[in-house]
């Protein structure tokens, strides 16, 4: 065994300083370094240690084996940056002369995210938390391609309930992404996450598929039921953009990220985020089938505190003025049982069905009072 002769005192300190020296002045250079090259048409040359060493020149076609980096040359393109700024009034401070003055105070807010391009024509797919709303004063969009090409977007339509919106660039013969699907979709399968995670545009990393058929809350209130789940890393700013098969198909929008854990990430089915962009480029907005009625689920305190029927359904909490539930002739603690000649035993199964209908459809509906079994027949409207 050989032996390792100690360090001078005075080498040590000198090697110390000068690393030292470099953390700091890299700590002041790095962060504003802007690099610009020119790759000579032969290949690099590197040099390191003072010897002259040849860099070979990047593949023309990636090996079968490069699984990842083939996906991710596929869909790239049709991936973009999206830039969002919007002129937002801030709270007064009673320690600022303006609050003092009595005049509104506005400031600029920015954020950034993802999106995919579904059409040559300028569509593109994103969610609404990343763009908002449609119309909001003072908003300005600007999408950037992987080519370095710049619009300014437009919403045409955003969905809160499903976090889905569909921007409009004017431009022509844009790159368009592979859409894929979830259907025989299986946890473990590869996928490819490709976004612009804090501000590094274009970033692309790997992972499995977790899970299907998620359901997640946030602490705004918003509520996905069916979400796909996996461990490609994703972070604020990748909302949006695409997670795709070893094919290069969008099966899912980006959405999510449980911060709690590491490689937790939850995205938007393709086949859900494409039927909403469906509606939201003809109509603007989501139509949505609705009865009328606020419920909530039987108990057995309901049963005691309220004289309800000891039965397992959904009590009729709320009834909306001149909905087809009113016209129907339901009444406040009726508990529905039946909806559309399905059982139903609880607020979530009526939620399910309810969403299951068609606007203009007429559909049975059973209710138990304590006097009496009810059936009626319904016309399903359009949800306000």
């Amino acid at each position: 065994m050989s032996e390792t002769k100690p360090t001078p005192r005075r080498s040590w300190a000198r090697s110390a300083l000068l690393v030292a020296g470099a953390f700091a002045l890299g700590g002041v250079i790095l962060p504003n370094l802007h690099v610009s090259w020119r790759e000579p048409d032969s290949g690099a040359q590197a040099v390191a240690g003072g010897l002259t060493a040849r860099v070979a020149d990047p593949p023309k076609t990636l090996p079968e084996s490069e699984v990842y980096a083939r996906a991710a040359q596929i869909a790239a393109k049709a991936i973009v940056n999206i830039d969002t700024t919007q002129r937002v009034r801030v709270m007064p401070n009673v320690f600022d002369d303006d609050w003092m003055m009595g005049g509104p105070r506005y400031q600029q807010s920015q954020s950034e995210g993802s999106g995919v391009i579904i059409d040559a024509s300028g569509y593109i797919l994103t969610n609404e938390h990343v763009v908002g709303a449609v119309g909001e004063a003072g908003k300005k969009i600007l999408v950037t391609l992987t080519d370095g090409r710049k619009f300014p977007g437009v919403v045409l339509g955003a969905d809160h309930v499903t976090d889905v919106a569909l921007v409009k660039v004017e431009a022509n013969n844009l790159p368009v992404a592979r859409l894929g699907t979830v259907r025989g979709l299986v946890p473990g399968q590869m996928a490819v996450a490709i976004g612009n995670p804090l501000g590094f545009k274009f970033t692309v990393s790997h992972g499995v598929v977790s899970a299907l058929g998620r359901p997640v809350s946030t602490p705004d209130g918003r509520i996905y039921p069916d979400l796909i789940q996996h461990d490609a890393l994703i972070n604020p700013g990748n909302s949006g953009g695409a997670l795709v098969n070893l094919q290069g198909q969008v099966i899912g929008i980006n959405t999510l990220v449980y911060s709690q854990a590491q490689g937790i990430g939850f995205a938007i089915p393709i086949d859900t985020a494409l039927r909403v962009a469906d509606e939201l480029k003809r109509y603007g907005r989501i139509k949505r089938p609705w009865v009328g009625v606020l419920t909530v689920t039987n108990s057995d305190d309901f049963v005691q505190r309220f004289s309800l029927p000891n039965v397992a359904g959904a009590v009729v909490r709320g009834i909306y003025r001149d909905s087809p539930a009113a016209g129907a002739g339901l009444r406040t603690g009726d508990v529905v049982t039946r909806l559309d000649g399905k059982k139903v035993r609880s607020q979530e199964e009526f939620s399910q069905v309810e969403k299951s209908l068609k606007i203009g459809q007429k559909i049975e509906i059973e209710v138990q009072r304590p006097d009496e079994r009810g059936r009626g027949v319904i016309t399903v409207g359009e949800a306000p």
